[in-house]
């Protein structure tokens, strides 16, 4: 997937390539069920997109499967909650959730949102993990699956959801290399060096080549919160007025008819305005026009 694409499918996939590898994880080496695993990210996003930022970052980066897979039993319990599904055997506390998103949360939250967290997290089931996990072998390793803290109960749960069919229409967002090279055409010498030695008279002279860094050198990826939408015009008109001309091009997914868009590509024209704009972070926050809007380094494969 590395390479300077626009493909709005690609593109999805590279800014979600943390969530795809942790998928992998809690499919292939902890045994989970593959679908039950695409609702459980989705709630996780969910989360990140009413301000829990980087909770899936801190969920895989957890020491310890039965830690995370405590954290999968709770997010399992909150889907439950959502489609009507109560487990009746535990209570509403949500100790392990509570302590990354620094605030109390239990069930009950699911009850009282109960409308807008369904409309979020079906969103973002149907719009994205059904994508960006649609390659990921569904396959889970056969010397695990027997994992004695795998929670592989559930089969469904987000039940009425079904893939949205995609196309992916590379006429009309492939990008050609953004690389330009500066060569002067062959040419031929019989003149002796300063040395007394013919040169070749077949060897291309030297030339200093002018090489720009490629759009993935130049790129950050971009995501917005639900309910706040921004405009590639925006984005593009904040970045420059706060370091001067420096954006090339902002890309940004295109949702179905309603929705707003969800995530993006910026590009800038030079490849230092990735750590300027970032400051040394690997994830950063901006304002523009009082909404959110978080750029993430990535470096392709």
């Amino acid at each position: 997937m590395a390479g300077s694409t626009r493909d709005p499918i690609i593109l999805m996939m590279l800014f979600h390539e943390a969530e795809r590898d942790f998928y992998r994880r809690l499919v292939r080496q902890l045994g989970q069920n593959p679908e039950r695993m695409k609702q459980v990210i989705a709630l996780w996003l969910w989360f990140e997109s009413i301000g829990h930022h980087e909770f899936i970052q801190r969920v895989s980066s957890l020491k310890g499967d039965d830690v995370i897979l405590g954290f999968v039993s709770e997010a399992e319990a909150c889907l439950g909650r959502l489609m009507g599904q109560p487990e009746r055997t535990r209570g509403d506390e949500l100790p392990l959730t509570s302590s990354l998103m620094k605030k109390k949360m239990d069930l009950r939250f699911f009850e009282s949102y109960r409308d807008e967290a369904i409309k979020g997290v079906m969103h973002i089931f149907q719009n994205v993990c059904q994508i960006i996990f649609s390659d990921v072998p569904m396959e889970r390793a056969p010397e695990n699956a027997n994992h004695p803290n795998a929670h592989c109960r559930h089969t469904s749960g987000l039940h009425d959801i079904r893939s949205p069919t995609r196309e992916r229409s590379r006429q009309e967002d492939g990008g050609a290399s953004t690389s330009a090279v500066g060569m002067s055409p062959p040419q031929f010498s019989t003149v002796p060096s300063p040395l007394g030695v013919m040169l070749n008279p077949m060897a291309r002279p030297w030339t200093p080549e002018i090489v720009r860094s490629t759009e993935d050198q130049r790129s950050l990826f971009i995501t917005f919160s639900i309910g706040q939408p921004i405009s590639g015009e925006e984005i593009m008109q904040y970045f420059n007025a706060r370091y001067g001309p420096c954006v090339e091009v902002v890309s940004m997914d295109r949702p179905p008819p309603g929705q707003q868009p969800m995530y993006g590509r910026l590009v800038f024209t030079d490849a230092s305005m990735v750590s300027r704009v970032l400051n040394g972070l690997h994830t950063a926050k901006f304002f523009i026009n009082g909404k959110h809007l978080w750029a993430r380094i990535h470096t392709p494969r």
